[in-house]
């Protein structure tokens, strides 16, 4: 039997994610959750993970894809949480994922501090020097257009640049939203009222905005896995 591999060397080389072998090896594991557990690696640290999202680049359905994740929160390789409201009522799910069960600070093992996941095309890291940043659009979406405006407006200077998967977490959020009902018009009054009490201080992230829009439009976050 022959193994034929990918040249990985070179500029010319397709982009590839260096991962443990540990993970991958893992025989308590399902070949399913290996698998899972290697697509969410070949993510920036960043990056949002939904079940509906996920199901778009697999034949796995619901089910499946929960049953995986289900089996890397077992042995510790994903850590899902709640955040709640000042009312205690559960608004949305976080997730941490972990390449090694070690990395977690409760492991009784040295974390590894600012872990980087290195592949040719960029590096992946929570260091923001090795983000790849881009510009936030009027013309991304109505709703950032009025975002956008309104920050112009107040705070006299553009959006800072956001990571592509933020961007992407940005829209999903925003139709989440519209699924809701919340009008174009609900939506700008809620972003005047924001820039009107927002401190000097604050640069304007449209995150940290819609992070805070259960509490302003009355509706769940756009749920995690």
């Amino acid at each position: 039997m022959a193994t034929h591999r990918v040249n990985k060397s070179g500029k010319q080389a397709p982009p590839f994610t260096r991962i443990l072998n540990a993970p991958l090896q893992d025989e308590r594991l399902s070949f399913k959750a290996r698998g899972l557990l290697a697509y969410m690696l070949s993510k920036p640290d960043n990056f949002k993970f939904y079940i509906d999202e996920l199901t778009k680049h697999t034949t796995e359905g619901k089910d499946s894809i929960r049953a995986g994740m289900k089996e890397l929160e077992q042995l510790g390789y994903i850590h899902r949480y709640p955040v709640k409201n000042e009312r205690g009522k559960i608004m949305s799910w976080e997730l941490d994922l972990y390449e090694s069960p070690s990395l977690r600070p409760e492991s009784g093992f040295p974390v590894v501090e600012n872990p980087t996941l290195i592949t040719n095309d960029y590096i992946i890291t929570n260091d923001k020097r090795f983000k790849r940043y881009i510009a936030l659009k009027r013309d991304d979406d109505p709703y950032i257009k009025t975002y956008l405006k309104y920050l112009s407006q107040k705070k006299k200077k553009q959006h800072v640049e956001v990571t592509e998967e933020q961007r992407e977490w940005i829209i999903n959020q925003i139709e989440h939203l519209r699924s809701y009902e919340v009008s174009a018009a609900d939506w700008e009054e809620q972003v005047k009222d924001h820039f009107e009490h927002l401190p000097k201080n604050n640069n304007g992230n449209i995150i940290a905005f819609l992070h805070a829009s259960h509490r302003r439009f009355d509706v769940g976050m756009y749920d995690q896995f």
